[in-house]
């Protein structure tokens, strides 16, 4: 099976550390929405999903790790997992492990998938970023909750953000602007472009902008791929498709 793959250059020095943001797989003469899924609210056949997984932890090298994901709702809770007891960890748009063999994962379909690495302790997240859990701080709140589990420095932590949708593509109402200036209104500055009625929005960069304000480097925060709306023959897209197949974008580390 073909499957795109996009991993963060310079993270392959992190010994043991599994990740990558996936794009389409599976059959690609197939329509958008006969795409081979992996989200079990995409309303397909469970057991046909249960095979798609096990099709694809096999053709990732994956086989021997568990890939735990959550139900998302587009808010900000992150999940704390200890153990690969159940696929789904509960309801949450986050996830963060220090368990080995263990990865944990987002979907995403314009939404901003982020992933996160503390290397030395050897602990992981992945969070999923829409304009809602943009606005309700999901990356930020990532930092502090890892800083508080784990007693690590937010400046020791690594970020990539992988494809989504880009201020090319991402046309807004100003009422989204405004919730997420009532808490970002600084780090919204150079992230919305009013255009006549709506604006543009770069969910990327306000995203950066919230995880430097929690502590994180600069250095040590990438943008990986490109605008998903963009490139549909590569990745999903909800605006540009309507109702679309995810990507899984997951991390973790091998013990």
């Amino acid at each position: 099976m073909k499957i795109l793959r996009l991993e963060v250059p310079h993270w392959e020095q992190f010994d043991g550390l599994v990740h990558g943001f996936l794009g389409r797989f599976g059959d690609q003469g197939q329509p958008p929405n006969a795409a081979f899924r992996l989200s079990y609210d995409d309303g397909g056949d469970p057991q046909a999903i249960k095979r798609n997984w096990c099709e694809l932890k096999l053709a990732i090298g994956l086989r021997d790790i568990s890939i735990i994901t959550a139900k998302q709702v587009h808010g900000d809770t992150i999940l704390h997992v200890c153990s690969a007891t159940e696929k789904l960890a509960g309801i949450g748009d986050g996830l963060m492990t220090d368990a080995p063999n263990l990865c944990v994962g987002v979907m995403a379909a314009d939404c901003v998938p982020l992933l996160f690495v503390e290397p030395v302790r050897k602990i992981a997240a992945a969070v999923h970023a829409g304009w809602r859990g943009t606005a309700a701080g999901i990356a930020p709140r990532a930092v502090t909750l890892m800083k508080e589990v784990y007693r690590i420095d937010p400046a020791a932590l690594h970020v990539a953000m992988g494809p989504s949708i880009g201020p090319c593509c991402y046309e807004v109402g100003p009422e989204v602007a405004e919730q997420i200036a009532a808490n970002w209104r600084e780090e919204l500055m150079g992230t919305w472009r009013p255009e006549g009625v709506k604006g543009r929005l770069d969910l990327r960069a306000l995203n950066e902008a919230q995880l430097l304000g929690a502590g994180i480097p600069q250095s040590h925060i990438r943008k990986i791929g490109p605008c998903t709306a963009c490139h549909v023959r590569d990745f999903f897209s909800y605006r540009k498709e309507g109702k679309s197949g995810h990507q899984l974008s997951f991390i973790g580390w091998r013990s």
